[in-house]
């Protein structure tokens, strides 16, 4: 510490010291630079990290600089946040976190995170600020892959026909869609977090099912297997199952994903088909129709098998991932209600980027029907167009020229307009596809009149048209290729990058909007689609109407709360919730750090912590393991499982309650501000 910075009044006992030394030292792996701000001579001194994260010069920097000349590599956009957050603090005195850019030595811009601690004097006057940089560039880019992922996973189990689920290496059920909700006959409340055995009826065949995941899960290769399931009713069903095991990113298997397709009407058309080559002459007719049955069940599953292929490889978390996405959701809101919306950049992009993507395979998935649910209506296609031609250049890459070229006047079609930005951006998919390496891509709008059903290629009527044009000079298709580009599920990718989908969708889509589309190609000769939609003539619909607000409650006394998730995105959801009612926040990461602040001297009020933890221990342990030193201590659990098995015969059950994953902020609000009354009283 810089000899000219005077001491802090507080001494090594006082709760605020051991929190700045504790907070330190657990941040103190990424850290990237410290500081000690002498308020009242308004005289920053800070070390070589410091000055190459704000590209300031070292000498001044250990010599001291006013806090004005600092903010002077803060992101213009960060700028004002940062100095709210900094007056705030100073206000209040205590804990002080932020994340903003700043400019380094390079000249380049990185997110840090800024930890602090502010000292008041006994008349309420700061006087004292020290803290540390931690960079969190790579962790920010990785939360925002994650928050992708998540509401990818969700948007697909919702969206996949017939049954889709994923187990733990326990066998326990994960997460589920609809359909095995309807084939269970139960309620997820009543299966989630349940093995097989535990849930279905028949225990025999529970059995079966749970020694074939098991033998899947241990040679680790996805397989095809039928089984046989009796409903509640009673009726035998056979299921053909394509199971994967579910890998982390370290390939390490940790569970099992699944989708299933019932098959009982194929096999029993097979077993009649069989009887048929015995019976021929008899049954000459019957053999026809049962034929026939056989056809579409066969056809039936192999979509499923198609659908099953894009399941494999899927690992994520996907209840902590959830929470992350449900938490970021209500900052936004909060924000909104707030008044500040300088910071919701981060989230709005992310939310956004992971939609567009999500609602894509959705439609994909349901592609195959060519009945999907429209929400048409009218609308700019000029800006509509525009308005994603960054995401277009973000998503072909940078090594494709992408130009736009919208002119025409009559522009209002009566579209829905996510199914149309879908349908865009996959035409620009595939046409990057179709590049070697680098190319150029043309998006170009036109007005079209046609005069008869000849002009329309596909018996459209007479009328006014828009024609957008998307045109690549790729590889191009061959005639043969050309003639099955539409059908469903055909698809000239390798397996795994590629399902096939995406051009019966958008066939599928401008049928549904009274349009057609229509593709141009040659090898060598790059290809040409032009999707012709019919001219509306009113005028676009405004602007939907913003978010609605989220309050939270007055603010409390302020509370010492721990909160201990080994999950980064829920960490700061529910750190950022407490910290705007007035708290006090600590985190930790792990159960081992999480059990060395119980163990402390360190004030806390209130433990906030997830059952599932690394380090040697879970949540539910490391709680019991805090009863030795703080006997009253509330508890809040949260969990990832809807009925967490180990609660069920321990001595904290009827003591704390437990928020399962996904939770919204007014339930963490209402159940924090229950236990903070609880532990005044």
């Amino acid at each position: 510490m810089d000899s000219n910075v005077p001491p802090s009044p507080s001494t090594s006992d006082e709760p605020a010291s051991v929190l700045e030394r504790l907070q330190l030292a657990l941040d103190s792996g990424a850290v990237s630079g410290t500081w000690v701000w002498d308020i009242a001579n308004n005289s920053v001194t800070a070390d070589l990290e410091f000055s190459r994260s704000f590209g300031l010069p070292a000498e001044r920097c250990r010599a001291g600089i006013p806090i004005e000349e600092a903010f002077g590599s803060i992101h213009p956009d960060d700028l004002d946040r940062v100095a709210e957050e900094i007056q705030r603090t100073l206000q209040r005195g205590g804990a002080f976190r932020c994340e903003y850019r700043t400019r380094r030595d390079d000249g380049q811009y990185r997110w840090i995170e800024a930890s602090g601690h502010v000292e008041l004097d006994a008349d309420g006057t700061p006087i004292r600020f020290p803290g540390v940089l931690i960079d969190i560039e790579g962790r920010r880019a990785a939360e925002a892959e994650r928050d992708r992922m998540s509401a990818l996973l969700r948007t697909f189990a919702a969206a996949v026909p017939g049954v889709v689920y994923a187990k733990d290496l326990q066998g326990r059920m994960l997460v589920a869609n609809q359909g095995t909700t309807d084939l269970i006959g139960k309620p997820p409340e009543f299966y989630l977090g349940k093995t097989d055995l535990e849930f279905l009826e028949d225990k025999e065949q529970a059995r079966q099912v749970m020694a074939t995941d098991q033998r899947i899960m241990r040679e680790g290769k996805a397989q095809q297997v039928e089984e046989r399931v009796d409903l509640a009713d009673g009726t035998v069903t056979i299921w053909l199952s394509h199971k994967a095991p579910l890998f982390d990113d370290h390939g390490k298997v940790i569970g099992l994903i699944g989708s299933s397709i019932d098959v009982t009407a194929k096999q029993a058309a097979e077993q009649a088909l069989r009887e048929l080559n015995r019976t021929l002459e008899a049954r000459i007719s019957e053999a026809v129709a049962q034929s026939e049955a056989v056809q579409a069940a066969l056809s039936q599953a192999q979509k499923m098998e198609a659908v099953g292929q894009l399941t494999v490889g899927i690992a994520h978390d996907f209840n902590n991932l959830l929470a992350g996405i449900t938490g970021s959701l209500d900052l936004i809101r909060l924000r909104l209600n707030q008044g500040r919306t300088a910071d919701l950049e981060r989230y709005v992009s992310v939310a956004h980027t992971a939609a567009q993507r999500a609602a894509a395979l959705t439609h994909r998935l349901l592609a195959f029907s060519r009945k999907q649910t429209l929400l048409p209506v009218p609308t700019d296609m000029n800006a509509l167009i525009g308005g994603i031609e960054e995401l277009i250049q973000r998503t072909v890459g940078p090594t494709v020229n992408v130009t736009v070229d919208l002119s025409p006047t009559l522009k209002t079609c009566l579209v829905d307009p996510v199914q149309f930005e879908n349908a865009l951006l996959n035409l620009c998919i595939n046409a990057r596809d179709a590049l070697p390496g680098s190319g150029n891509l043309s998006i170009r709008t036109a007005a079209r009149t046609l005069l008869g059903a000849q002009d329309g290629g596909d018996s459209l009527p007479a009328g006014n048209y828009l024609s957008i044009v998307v045109e690549d000079d790729g590889i191009g298709m061959d005639a043969a290729t050309l003639a099955k580009a539409f059908d469903p599920f055909f698809t000239t990718k390798p397996v795994g990058q590629g399902s096939g989908l995406g051009l019966s969708m958008i066939y599928g889509f401008a049928k549904q909007s009274g349009g057609q589309i229509s593709l141009e190609s040659e090898p060598g000769q790059g290809t040409r689609a032009c999707l012709l939609l019919p001219v509306h003539d009113t005028q676009p619909l405004a602007a939907g109407e913003p978010l609605p607000s989220l309050a939270l409650p007055d603010r409390e006394a302020s509370k010492n709360i721990l909160v201990v998730d080994d999950e980064a995105s829920v960490r700061a959801f529910v750190t950022e919730t407490l910290s705007a009612l007035g708290h006090v926040v600590i985190e930790a990461a792990d159960s081992k750090a999480g059990l060395q602040l119980l163990q402390s001297n360190i004030p806390i009020d209130l433990l906030v912590t997830d059952i599932g933890l690394p380090g040697g221990m879970d949540g539910h342990c490391m709680a019991l393991e805090s009863r030795k030193y703080r006997p009253g201590l509330p508890i809040l659990f949260m969990t990832g499982y809807a009925h967490p098995e180990l609660l069920e015969s321990s001595p904290l059950r009827s003591q704390c309650p437990v928020l399962s994953k996904p939770f919204s902020l007014e339930a963490l609000v209402q159940q924090v501000h229950a236990l903070s009354y609880t532990a005044s009283s």
